[in-house]
């Protein structure tokens, strides 16, 4: 699909969603802040929502409308949806769409706007990989295209996650955006403070708790060390540790970083930064093949000079992608089925 055919139902699927008093919309109030919160970032959300789909949608060309009721036509699916934007868009497009989140009240959020607006995906669905997984195959629906915003870098385990989406479909198509680039050091410096302050703060209580509650004739020193050391496990993964360090008196090693922690009750990762080597080893594990490329910074700004700055940025993170890649907001993974010619990039 052309470009400028993607950027041209963009503005109007933008239009059409401003036009929505979402303060009178039937949704809880945090789903209501963080709509008025994209809203005011939307043009910019929108960019991003059609660099990715032009990475998967091979160019045709047809430059009108796809119509939207066309049979035929493999189905997309927006995982971890969140406030359905990007389900509404690709629903606009034409194409035939999977929302999947796992917040409950986010999937009721896009039904409600679906209503409204008077389009949407063509199913809702609240749960993760293993929940759309089993969907697509209690349907016969084997989704070729998957888009996923700021979503990798908090997912507990990547290879249960790759291995769903390739049982899904090996051929699957994928793009994947993470702020959470281990290139930019000044974001990796303050992504690090926030994950030490949340580990102190946060996850060190609440594992050690659950140890002294499932282990309590354990020393408390042991049970310091150990909520400590099983950094970065959720409960389930935390007694299968201190299991086998009860048995050979060894505290097992994660391959984990320094920082990089999460919740112990969700397994949601703060903000976890991976390596480029990193993700390329966890994709080939599961026959897929990973591209890189820079993303870019919000030129929707009402100061010139600012917005000269940003414009300057933009075309040097562009222009030149190693050096680029030092100052990048955001990354794109564009991932595909293994080829005889691993890409590299």
């Amino acid at each position: 699909m052309k470009k400028e055919v993607i950027t041209k139902i963009a503005k109007e699927t933008i239009l059409a969603i401003q036009k929505i008093d979402l303060s009178q919309l039937d949704i809880s109030t945090y789903d209501k802040e963080y709509f008025n919160y994209l809203l005011s970032h939307i043009h910019y959300r929108f960019e991003i929502y059609t660099d990715a789909i032009i990475r998967l949608l091979p160019e045709k060309d047809a430059s009108d409308y796809i119509i939207p009721d066309a049979e035929g036509f493999d189905y997309f699916v927006d995982f971890g949806g969140g406030e359905g934007f990007l389900s509404i868009f690709l629903k606009r497009l034409g194409l035939n769409v999977i929302y999947c989140d796992i917040c409950p009240t986010s999937v009721n959020a896009i039904g409600v706007l679906k209503n409204e607006i008077g389009y949407g995906p063509d199913f809702m669905l609240e749960g993760s990989s293993p929940e759309l997984l089993s969907f697509c195959k209690s349907k016969g629906l084997c989704p070729k295209y998957l888009i996923a915003t700021d979503l990798i870098e908090h997912v507990y385990d990547l290879n249960a996650l790759f291995v769903d989406f390739h049982v899904m479909n090996p051929g699957i198509s994928m793009v994947f955006t993470t702020g959470s680039v281990k290139t930019n050091f000044l974001k990796c410096r303050k992504l690090r403070k926030i994950m030490l302050d949340e580990e102190k703060n946060l996850y060190i209580p609440v594992r050690r708790q659950f140890l002294q509650e499932k282990y309590p004739a354990t020393a408390s020193s042991e049970i310091e060390v150990l909520a400590k050391s099983t950094r970065g496990l959720i409960f389930s993964d935390m007694i299968k540790y201190v299991d086998i360090y009860l048995k050979t008196n060894t505290l097992p090693v994660i391959d984990i970083d320094r920082y990089n922690t999460c919740d112990p009750e969700t397994g949601n990762w703060s903000e976890r930064i991976l390596s480029r080597k990193k993700y390329r080893k966890i994709l080939g594990n599961h026959q897929f093949q990973v591209k890189f490329e820079n993303g870019y910074y919000n030129v929707h700004k009402n100061h010139p000079v600012i917005l000269f700055i940003v414009k300057t940025v933009n075309f040097f993170i562009r222009h030149f992608r190693l050096s680029g890649s030092i100052i990048t907001p955001f990354i794109f993974l564009t991932v595909k089925k293994t080829t005889n010619k691993s890409d590299n990039k």
